[in-house]
């Protein structure tokens, strides 16, 4: 049996006032609702449909990023410390982070209905 791993590079970069993420996104269904997740920014959506829980979720990410550029850059610093980024060396406002789920699922989703995507934002 072979096993191929692909290595998920998570970051988020603030430059001219914007910021850009690529983050995994875990979507599924939990009973009525339709859920999507950041597990990396504690970032969700929800809706009674695929279509309104990302609608919901966009909504959000824009709201965490409205929010996180009004902080000072030590507040800034100190959050992103606090969800597992570190700066990259050389850089000044580039944050990365590798996240990878041990069982490769997330918990409480109908497996039925879990997918995984990789969200990349410019907001």
């Amino acid at each position: 049996m072979t096993f191929n791993f692909t290595e998920i590079r998570e970051f988020l970069r603030i430059k001219g006032g914007k910021i850009n993420i690529k983050v995994l996104t875990a979507s599924g269904k939990d009973g009525d609702s339709f859920v999507i997740i950041s597990p990396t920014l504690l970032v969700s959506g929800y809706g009674t449909d695929e279509i309104e829980a990302k609608a919901s979720f966009q909504h959000n990410i824009e709201l965490f990023c409205k929010d996180f550029l009004e902080l000072s850059t030590d507040q800034r610093d100190s959050y992103l410390r606090k969800l597992g980024f570190a700066k990259e060396k050389f850089k000044t406002r580039n944050f990365s982070k590798l996240y990878v789920d041990e069982n490769g699922v997330l918990k409480g989703l109908e497996q039925s209905t879990l997918k995984t995507s990789m969200l990349e934002a410019i907001v």
